[in-house]
């Protein structure tokens, strides 16, 4: 594999994820920042032979998804965690 494209998918997708869930940024930001390093690893391997091309990009596509899928897990996690942590003021709790 490409080191470039190593770094990508091994050190930047998780990171980025990692920093969004850690800090709560912007889903829109996160999800730009995963499309611009994407981006960058189809330009590294732009001029490799076909074949090796499309092991890379079959790599980096899924990398980018399981990326995505983490976030959105998490925010599915989150968000009907919330619901349920939240403890109803009902009167009889009173």
């Amino acid at each position: 594999m490409n080191p470039k494209v190593k770094i990508i998918i091994e050190e930047f997708f998780p990171k980025i994820v990692e920093t969004h869930i850690r800090t709560r940024s912007s889903i829109e930001t996160t999800q730009q920042s995963l499309d611009r390093y994407r981006t960058m690893g189809l330009q590294v391997i732009r001029n490799l032979p076909v074949d090796a091309q499309e092991e890379e990009t079959n790599a980096l596509d899924q990398a980018y998804k399981s990326a995505i899928a983490r976030l959105d897990e998490f925010h599915s996690s989150e968000s009907s965690s919330a619901g349920a942590s939240l403890p109803k003021d009902t009167p009889e709790s009173h």
